[in-house]
């Protein structure tokens, strides 16, 4: 039964495309367009507009710094879609090399030695006695280092003071503690004026503060004095130093060193100098055979760094 089925759905499948076909036929098959009407143009004849001339220009783009043969010279590469990658070394800081292990860094070539004032040419460093009028006065040089004593009365013709006056006051200080603190008057016979002097404080008339320091490897030896922020130093060849603060409180001097790579790029890291005693050491001596070993003294805790 399924072969007749097929074949009458086959035998009404081509009467439908002969239907089809015949009606097609009959509406005289596929339209004919119909032709456009021909254009009429009006107006005035074009006129042609002249090319602008193009000039050629290149852009003179410095090329960009590579990152340097190694680690003394270091630069910066950037490529397209590429995010940089940067690492902090000590004494250097950013920089585009990566750390290698534990290799030292480089020298800085500067560092604090000491935090001064333009002091009196001659300081009161004390008084032997029993704390009255009759007391012997310690005093110094401080043009030639020479140190010398006097009563009240007396005069030096070698420094060019004499003595006018001696007092005393009575401090507490903490826990009960009581001192007395010496005030001498004398006359400066260069000047000829009265200075006074005081036992605990050196006697800065302008109070002008200033700092030493010490610039070494890998630059030539030398000693800076530096008394204001801004002030610079030249290296030959090998960029500058320039103070960005002060701080006498501490004492401490923060730097920015400027320094060029085989490049000529300005490679600029910034450090606060601060001053560190070398003569205390931080760690104890080895214990020889049958003695105990002792730790290492501790430094006073009034020790400030300054130097008058």
């Amino acid at each position: 039964m399924k072969k007749y089925y097929d074949k009458i759905l086959f035998l009404l499948g081509l009467a439908v495309l002969a239907v089809g076909a015949g009606f097609f036929i009959y509406k005289g098959g596929v339209p004919t367009p119909t032709p456009l009407p021909p254009m009429k143009l009006s107006g005035t004849t074009f006129d042609p507009i002249p090319s602008p001339d193009l000039v050629e220009k290149s852009a003179d783009w410095d090329a960009p710094p590579d990152q340097g043969e190694d680690r003394n010279e270091p630069g910066w590469t950037y490529y397209v879609f590429t995010p940089p990658k940067i690492w902090w070394q000590n004494g250097e800081g950013w920089t585009s090399l990566q750390p290698q292990g534990n290799t030292p860094p480089r020298p800085f070539g500067i560092s604090l030695l000491a935090a001064k004032k333009d002091l009196y040419r001659v300081q009161l460093e004390g008084t032997t006695g029993n704390g009255d009028a009759k007391d012997l006065i310690d005093f110094s040089d401080e043009e030639s280092g020479y140190g010398f004593q006097l009563h009240v009365g007396e005069e030096s013709t070698r420094v060019q003071v004499k003595v006018q006056e001696l007092t005393f006051d009575r401090v507490e200080k903490p826990h009960g503690v009581v001192v007395k603190v010496a005030h001498v008057k004398i006359l400066d016979e260069r000047t000829n004026q009265t200075v006074e002097l005081q036992s605990d404080e050196p006697f800065s008339p302008t109070n002008n503060e200033y700092y030493i320091l010490q610039i070494s490897a890998p630059y030539p030896d030398d000693e800076w004095r530096v008394s204001k922020i801004g002030d610079s130093h030249e290296l030959p060849n090998k960029g500058k130093f320039v103070v960005l603060a002060l701080d006498f409180d501490k004492p401490s001097v923060t730097v920015d060193k400027h320094s060029f790579n085989k490049k000529g790029i300005d490679v600029v890291t910034k450090r606060e100098l601060t001053i560190v005693d070398d003569s205390i050491p931080t760690t104890p001596p080895p214990a020889q055979p049958g003695k105990p070993s002792r730790p290492a003294p501790k430094p006073a805790s009034s020790a400030t760094g300054k130097t008058y």
